[in-house]
């Protein structure tokens, strides 16, 4: 690793491997799948332990190509948020003049230590296109009468995918090797792991300071419609992250890739 920054080689042929892992995901095989993704969350940890040294150059950001008029919704912020967390990263709403739709839009973004930002952009981008279907889906469900809602079809879609974000983010904290777990803390790498987190964490913090990013405020609370949570609830209970995630990844990996 140069005094400056990671090593752009080094880098590019972690991402490969890892782009690789994610891509043999799309196995039928559940038991294939999971040891793919496990494998590509393995390489990343093992680039990391590697690359202890790392500098508040090494911190970088990406920007999600999707985009909402004005602001994104609430589910579509704790979707962001949720895999934020589980890959070590924060994400920011980012707010910019876009010349083709001639409005505000908001997009997310991902700031992380290189590579975490990357992967957490192509599981968000992923993930966010299944969710944005299933809540059409459940949507025009209200519409038509098949799914009862004492709220609008829009709002009832809202707190569907509320729930949806709550169960895959579970499932990604189980799919995805956290510091904290006894089994991985127990271990050497776990506490490498751990002291890696709190590294990254503080370099992420210094990142936003010197870039003036305010922390986001608390969203607020609202009763939700409970026909709607337990559908979402169900909904996401029923994800498959194993192919999923993987799915459309030759796209999303190479709007990702380091300039």
């Amino acid at each position: 690793m140069s005094d400056n920054h990671i090593d752009e080689k080094k880098l590019e042929r972690a991402l490969r491997k890892i782009k690789h892992c994610l891509a043999l995901s799309t196995s039928a095989n559940e038991n294939e799948a999971t040891t793919a993704l496990r494998q590509a969350q393995a390489l990343m940890r093992e680039y990391r332990l590697t690359e202890m040294d790392v500098k508040l150059s090494d911190v970088g950001e990406i920007e999600s190509q999707f985009s909402r008029n004005e602001r994104r919704p609430m589910w579509d912020q704790q979707l962001s948020g949720a895999v934020a967390e589980v890959f070590s990263c924060t994400s920011l709403r980012n707010k910019q003049w876009c010349k083709t739709k001639q409005r505000v839009v908001e997009r997310a973004s991902f700031v992380g230590v290189t590579p975490a930002q990357n992967i957490a952009l192509y599981a968000y981008e992923a993930l966010l296109t299944k969710l944005t279907t299933a809540r059409k889906e459940y949507a025009a469900g209200v519409r038509s009468g098949k799914h009862c809602s004492s709220y609008s079809a829009e709002t009832a879609g809202d707190h569907f995918a509320l729930a949806w974000v709550g169960q895959v983010h579970g499932k990604l904290r189980v799919l995805i090797p956290q510091g904290e777990d006894d089994s991985i803390a127990t271990s050497s790498d776990g506490r490498d792991l751990v002291a890696l987190q709190s590294q990254d964490k503080a370099l992420i913090a210094e990142y936003l300071a010197k870039n003036r990013v305010g922390k986001a405020r608390k969203a607020r609370e609202t009763e939700l419609d409970l026909n709607a949570q337990i559908a979402g609830m169900l909904a996401g209970r029923d994800v498959d992250l194993h192919a999923g995630i993987a799915r459309g990844g030759d796209a999303v990996l190479a709007l990702s890739a380091i300039a």
